[in-house]
């Protein structure tokens, strides 16, 4: 069996990096104290996430991750969840 490699953070880290970068995100844009669970937001349900808050979370996700998302990407985005889905497709399309 081969020892992990600490200079490769493998799968798990990545994601928790990921998770970690997108909660961020998530607090920045919708000016969320840390102590708001962000993974279970829908656009609406929080007084933040209004169409103002959205727009402000899209740049939010864009500035965190170094990406551009496209116009469907961002009418898409209504919870946690779509919000990952769309940042880790436009990940996957620019690599």
């Amino acid at each position: 069996m081969v020892p992990p490699n600490p200079g490769n953070p493998g799968p798990d880290r990545n994601e928790a990096e990921f998770e970690r970068r997108l909660a961020d995100a998530f607090r920045t844009g919708l000016d969320l104290p840390s102590g708001i669970d962000v993974t279970t937001l829908a656009f609406g349900q929080h007084r933040n996430w209004d169409s103002l808050g959205h727009m402000s979370l899209i740049v939010a996700l864009e500035q965190e991750f170094g990406i551009r998302l496209v116009d469907d990407g961002v009418l898409d985005i209504d919870t946690y969840a779509t919000a990952a889905s769309a940042v880790r497709s436009e990940l996957h399309r620019s690599a």
